[in-house]
């Protein structure tokens, strides 16, 4: 009213005359009523819309209410408890399509629906929202955004999975479809992969490598490594590697999946620290903000800085905040640190253009993680485990003897670097 310089009265006959385009709410711990103009949707979409979300047993219950305003911001309504957030929420934003999936699935989406760019980098918010709403089925976490995804969900129960006979042609088939458009993507940590589920793993994903790459090289080793991890009692997604006469192919059971049906809510470490901290700088700062804000226990946080040391003495040079993430309970809840994923020796990735580092020893930080003797212990027990398997694992896609001979190498390097910070205590203890 005083910017517009009118009565009250003036106010109320237009927010009447504007009618449903209009919603009012009151955030928490404010006793005067807010009012938004709603924001028009493409494709038909309501600006107002309800999501959904599966619980470990399968069921599908509402989470929240949500309305897209003009300006771009997003209400949500759980409950009687309503809030407003600059953009879109963070769950949202962190189920929308980044990477190399997220390429596929907006090449795909954009050939049925005009309204969504072709290329990913063209996406803003407005698309996302598109996006979740038509095609949100079979993101990572718990959730389902709106009645036609949920009804897509449903449906995909429907379908038998593959056979464990027919896992590895059905795989070479999918590496060979998308293989034009993966061409080159490893550059900058998106390794080519495809979603599945299958009788003896349920769903996973699935990385793939044409045999003879670097990454193809790289797979094996990410194998072992989170092996390794969760052998020192840091959980770990669970792999398994297969190899075709074509392609080498990793695959990752989805920890947010239950069962058939099943789902477990997650955030990435990007999506909490741009909510709460917009930092984004260490993997061990990071999880000593979320300690210290009672997001996590002190406990889940030093699994956060075994998986950074680990790193360190693995040359794992790819700790980007869409590399970790936290599970959600059903309470809604922090519920602590996700299994490890994505943790290999990335210093000796392609960079692209056909390009592949020297395989050159590991150089290892201190960093952020700091002289831990509680964390560096079970790191170096992990390194030690992992580049001992690198030289004598026998695996499906064979380590060739030039990664064995630099295995060797680099446990040495990781030995002596660890060394002063456990000074009494052998690390093949």
């Amino acid at each position: 009213m005083a910017v517009l310089g009118v009565s009250q009265p003036t106010l109320s006959r237009a927010i009447q005359r504007l009618g449903p385009a209009v919603t009012t709410f009151k955030p928490q711990g404010e006793r005067t009523p807010r009012y938004a103009l709603l924001r028009p949707l493409p494709d038909g979409l309501p600006p107002r819309q309800r999501i959904y979300r599966v619980l470990r047993s399968g069921s599908i219950e509402p989470f929240a209410d949500v309305e897209f305003l003009v300006g771009g911001a997003t209400l949500e309504r759980i409950g009687k408890l309503a809030r407003l957030y600059e953009g879109l929420p963070p769950y949202m934003v962190f189920a929308a399509p980044s990477g190399f999936l997220g390429r596929q699935v907006a090449g795909q989406a954009s050939r049925g629906q005009p309204s969504l760019p072709v290329s990913l980098k063209d996406w803003g918010d407005y698309h996302r929202v598109v996006y979740l709403f038509l095609h949100g089925t079979n993101t990572p976490g718990n959730l389902l955004y709106g009645e036609l995804p949920v009804q897509q969900s449903l449906n995909l129960r429907q379908i038998v999975p593959t056979t464990v006979a027919e896992k590895l042609g059905h795989y070479d088939a999918m590496a060979a479809m998308l293989r034009e458009a993966s061409h080159g993507s490893s550059a900058g940590g998106e390794q080519p992969k495809f979603l599945a589920r299958v009788e003896d793993a349920g769903h996973v994903i699935v990385k793939f490598a044409r045999r003879g790459s670097r990454m193809a090289e790289l797979l094996p080793l990410e194998h072992l490594a989170l092996k390794a991890l969760a052998d020192v009692g840091v959980p770990a997604a669970t792999t398994q590697l297969l190899a075709s006469s074509e392609h080498v192919f990793l695959e990752v059971q989805r920890f947010d999946r239950v069962g058939p049906h099943g789902r477990l809510g997650m955030l990435s470490a990007g999506a909490v620290d741009d909510e709460f901290f917009g930092l984004r700088d260490t993997w061990s700062q990071f999880a000593r903000r979320c300690a210290q804000a009672g997001y996590i226990s002190a406990a889940h946080a030093r699994l956060i800085d075994v998986m950074a040391a680990f790193s360190e003495l693995i040359g794992n040079t790819d700790r980007h905040f869409e590399n970790l993430s936290l599970l959600i309970g059903e309470d809604g809840e922090y519920a602590g640190v996700a299994p490890a994923y994505d943790i290999l020796p990335m210093r000796y990735a392609s960079i692209g253009g056909g390009v592949d580092p020297a395989l050159r020893p590991i150089t290892p930080q201190l960093g952020a993680v700091g002289a831990q003797p509680a964390v560096w212990l079970p790191a170096a027990r992990a390194a030690e485990q992992f580049w001992s398997a690198v030289q004598t694992a026998e695996l499906a896609a064979p380590i060739s003897q030039p990664w064995r001979q630099l295995a060797e190498t680099n446990r040495q390097v990781a030995r002596d670097f660890v060394q002063p910070l456990l000074p009494d205590v052998p690390v093949g203890r």
